[in-house]
């Protein structure tokens, strides 16, 4: 949970802004009660008659219940943490991008001169920017990051104002990686979405990637919640292609063009011809 100021100006007050919907944070506190007491009692009884073959009754039941209550509880505060392990989830590349960055720069500093690790940094930022090939890779997975974040805030909207009262149960957006065209994403969608709702919204889905078109096509024959998402950005057959094909085909010019062996001459020899005397109107008549 974050705080922040609250919108009157001049009040310098805070208020806390959740990170989970409270209706969401609601509807898994239910859940997490229910998984504990079911786990408890399944995982318990199986215990205690585990236990009960190879030691004393109450043992077992002092053992078994033991077993049932850590199972429970481990099953209960992870179900009661997947809101918050879904937004984790949401910023994983960042997260581990920022970490790989400050390791390896207070690695860099311990080994060298905090100047020398500056300056390597420096470096590698300024090969990531100046090289083109490098360029286009690392702005293709910023793009990636990005369009993971807009697609969330996008179905977001979409089931806030689909239902209004009922909690809000976000698809989880898996994967993303680039393609000649713009991103390809896969998203696994949650019950009371499915791919006839999406397929009606594809254009506010491409005004919030800020993409040109926006299709989506199931991803999976066996699997109907998970989709793909194809955002287009770009059309790459406008550009040159080039191909090694051209040079591969020898140049022959127009004197000397073969003929083949078993075929006519294509070309006739007119200097063999006798000429034709003229005919004068004497002769005709």
């Amino acid at each position: 949970m974050a705080t922040g100021t609250s919108g009157r100006p001049g009040s310098g007050t805070t208020e806390a802004v959740p990170m989970v919907e409270v209706s969401v944070a609601r509807s898994y506190a239910r859940r997490a009660r229910v998984a504990f007491y079911t786990v408890t009692s399944s995982a318990g009884a199986l215990a205690i008659a585990a236990f009960a073959t190879v030691g004393h009754s109450i043992t077992a039941v002092v053992l078994g219940v033991l077993v049932g209550a850590v199972c429970g509880l481990v099953v209960a505060l992870a179900v009661r943490a997947w809101p918050a392990l879904r937004v984790l989830w949401h910023w994983a590349a960042e997260i581990v991008l920022f970490a790989v960055v400050v390791t390896g720069l207070a690695a860099a500093a311990s080994v060298t001169h905090p100047v020398l690790a500056a300056a390597l940094v420096l470096a590698a930022s300024g090969l990531a920017g100046l090289v083109r090939p490098v360029r286009r890779r690392v702005v293709a997975w910023a793009w990636c990051a990005v369009v993971r974040h807009r697609l969330r805030l996008c179905f977001a909207e979409f089931i806030r104002s689909a239902a209004r009262s009922s909690p809000i149960f976000l698809p989880l957006i898996l994967l993303a990686r680039p393609t000649p065209a713009g991103e390809r994403v896969w998203v696994w969608l949650r019950p009371g979405l499915d791919l006839s709702d999406l397929d009606g919204r594809t254009g506010k889905l491409a005004v919030a990637c800020w993409a040109g078109e926006v299709r989506v096509v199931r991803a999976s024959a066996r699997r109907a919640a998970l989709v793909r998402v194809d955002i287009t950005r770009r059309d790459p057959l406008t550009g040159a292609v080039r191909s090694p094909l051209a040079r591969s085909v020898p140049i022959v010019s127009d004197a000397v063009t073969p003929v083949s062996p078993g075929g006519p001459p294509l070309a006739l020899d007119l200097s063999d011809l006798p000429e034709e005397a003229p005919v004068t109107r004497v002769a005709r008549r």
